[in-house]
C-alpha cells in the first residue's frame, strides 16, 4: 500500500475529544492493528489531544492540527498546537519532562506520568519539536501489530497510607471477624475524559467523605468503556483516602482495555480487582 494521509484541523475544545478518539480507532482498525493495540493507541492520541488543547492552545480560538499517515507496515501520528495556551514551554523542555516522568514510580502523579509512560512504552518512536504554527509538534510512529499486546511490564506501585444511586451491600470482614462491614457501590458509565471527570470527582469525593470506617467502596465498571490518565491518578488518591479510614476499594467488572492501563501504571498490583 502506498502511503496515505488523513489531515484535519479541529477547534481547541475538549468537547471534540470523543470525535478524535473515534477517528483514531477507525484509522488503527483500518490498518489492521489488533483490538488491544487499537485501544492503547487511541489512549495515546486522546492524551496528546487533551494536552494540546489544555496547555498549548486558546480554547475555542485556536485550531489543533492532526495528521495520520499510514501504509501496510506502520502508522505515523502527528499533532500540532499554536503555543497560545497557559503554559508556554519549549519542545526540548517538554521532551525532558516526558522522559523524566516516564521513569518516576509514584502512580498518584499521573498528570505527566501517564502520557510519558504510554508514549514511551506503546509507540516505537516519539518526536517532539517546534511547530510552524508557533507551538509544539508531537509525533509518534508504530509498526502495525496484528497480535494482542503482551502483558504490561512490571511497574513498581508507590501508594501512601452521572452515577446510579448508591446502595449498601454486604461483604465479609477479614478473617477472624464474624461481623460484616458495609459496602457502597458507585456505577460508572460510558467514557471518562477531561470533559466529564469533574462531575465524577465530586460524586466519589462526597461518597468517601461520608464513608463509615472500615467500609468498602465498590466501583462498578460494567458500563464503563474508557478512562484517561487523570482518572488513574484519582483512583490512587481515592485508595489512599479510603485506606486512612481502614476501608478498601474494590473494582468490579473491568474490561480488558482498562485493566491493561491499570496494570501499566502499577495500580493493578495494589487495587482489589474482581
Amino acid at each position: 500500500m502506498e502511503k496515505q494521509k488523513i489531515e484535519f484541523n479541529i477547534p481547541a475544545n475538549l468537547h471534540f475529544s470523543s470525535l478524535v478518539r473515534n477517528i483514531a480507532e477507525e484509522v488503527f482498525s483500518f490498518v489492521h492493528f489488533s483490538k488491544g493495540w487499537c485501544n492503547r493507541l487511541k489512549l495515546v492520541v486522546d492524551e496528546l489531544f487533551m494536552n494540546a488543547v489544555k496547555y498549548g492552545s486558546t480554547e475555542n480560538q485556536s485550531m489543533v492540527h492532526i495528521y495520520f499517515t499510514y501504509n501496510d507496515k506502520e502508522v505515523q501520528f502527528q499533532i500540532e498546537d499554536d503555543g497560545t495556551g497557559p503554559q508556554v514551554i519549549s519542545a526540548e523542555t517538554l521532551k525532558s519532562l516526558i522522559y523524566k516522568n516516564a521513569n518516576q514510580n509514584d502512580v498518584t502523579k499521573t498528570s505527566g506520568r501517564g502520557l510519558a509512560m504510554i508514549t514511551t512504552l506503546w509507540t516505537d518512536k516519539l518526536d517532539i519539536k517546534e511547530s510552524s504554527y508557533g507551538g509544539i509538534t508531537i509525533a509518534f510512529s508504530k509498526t502495525i501489530e496484528t497480535q494482542p499486546p503482551p502483558p504490561p511490564p512490571l511497574v513498581k506501585a508507590v501508594i501512601s497510607q452521572s452515577a446510579e444511586p448508591l446502595k449498601s451491600i454486604e461483604q465479609k470482614k477479614p478473617e477472624g471477624s464474624a461481623a460484616t462491614m458495609p459496602a457502597f457501590t458507585v456505577k460508572l458509565h460510558g467514557d471518562i475524559d477531561q470533559l466529564n471527570i469533574d462531575k465524577l470527582v465530586l460524586l466519589v469525593n462526597e461518597q468517601i467523605a461520608t464513608l463509615p470506617k472500615e467500609a468498602t467502596l465498590v466501583l462498578d465498571f460494567s458500563e464503563l468503556d474508557y478512562i484517561n490518565s487523570t482518572f488513574i491518578g484519582l483512583l490512587a488518591s481515592w485508595l489512599n483516602d479510603v485506606k486512612q479510614k481502614g476501608g478498601q476499594i474494590v473494582l468490579k467488572n473491568i474490561n480488558d482495555q482498562i485493566k491493561d492501563v491499570l496494570n501499566l501504571v502499577g495500580l493493578g498490583k495494589v487495587l482489589n480487582i474482581e
